[in-house]
């Protein structure tokens, strides 16, 4: 069975550049139409104007995903737009790294509040449209941080974590709506946010990046991050009829890293 997306109407959070814009333009190579939703207006209008540009059905609108009232607009403004929703997948999310020592309430509290609450309100204001259209999928970035932990990332692991737990609930909570829910928990992937974890990791142990960047490669037996697409293309499966039976799970796309 194909893994296409014919007709689904679908809104991606932090969809402006990263794993975010790459899930956008695939779910649009598959045959959905698009919503690209983020904090940065601007480079997700010129992100569905890219799409737009070649042949595709693209919209963009600007939200903060920790504002409820406003992410709830947009999502019911996305599903006007379509004529409904399918397909949900909350990406936006932040990276946090400090050791316990030098990590802040605001910090925690951030990282809590863009990657788990972002994920939850998305979700939450999501399913009534799903409802409304017989089932969907719900889908969730998470990370390879979601299922194992690393020092001086316990925000970030938190709100990870916390995010393979709601899919597990969800999944079960959800599937009598026949709506599926899951998760992809990438390794590490050449984006704007592995660039910062670079620029983090130095920070904290002492060293340069080009330094902090050997490591972190170091442990990938594919001695490489992944590209974007990668990661987007786990989605366009889970999102596809071909995952039809598919729901509960996190999809560990990481080289097989964490199997070593």
């Amino acid at each position: 069975m194909s893994a296409t997306l014919e007709g689904r109407r679908a809104i991606v959070t932090g969809a402006a550049r990263g794993i975010g814009a790459a899930a956008a333009r695939r779910f649009c190579e598959q045959g959905a139409e698009v919503v690209l939703a983020d904090q940065d207006g601007i480079a997700a209008a010129e992100g569905a104007a890219e799409l737009e540009n070649a042949g595709y059905s693209a919209h963009a609108r600007t939200v903060d995903v920790t504002h409820e009232a406003a992410l709830k607009e947009v999502v019911d403004e996305a599903a006007e737009l379509l004529g409904g929703l399918d397909l949900v997948l909350a990406n936006a999310g932040v990276l946090s790294m400090n050791s316990l020592a030098e990590l802040t309430l605001r910090e925690f509290r951030r990282t809590l509040d863009v990657n788990v609450i972002g994920t939850f309100l998305t979700f939450k204001h999501a399913r009534p449209h799903l409802l409304a259209a017989g089932g969907g999928v719900l889908l969730c970035t998470a990370s390879q941080a979601g299922v194992h932990g690393y020092p001086d990332l316990s925000a970030y692991c938190a709100s990870k974590f916390a995010v393979v737990g709601m899919v597990e609930c969800l999944a079960q909570e959800l599937a009598s709506d026949r709506i599926r829910v899951c998760a992809v928990a990438p390794g590490l992937v050449a984006t704007e946010m592995y660039r910062e974890l670079v620029a983090e990791s130095a920070r904290v142990r002492g060293i340069d990046e080009a330094q902090a960047h050997k490591k972190l490669i170091e442990t990938v037996p594919f001695r490489r991050a992944a590209k974007p697409e990668e990661i987007a293309d786990a989605f366009v499966y889970l999102a596809s009829d071909a995952a039809s039976y598919v729901s509960g799970i996190t999809l560990v796309v990481d080289a097989g890293e964490l199997s070593g």
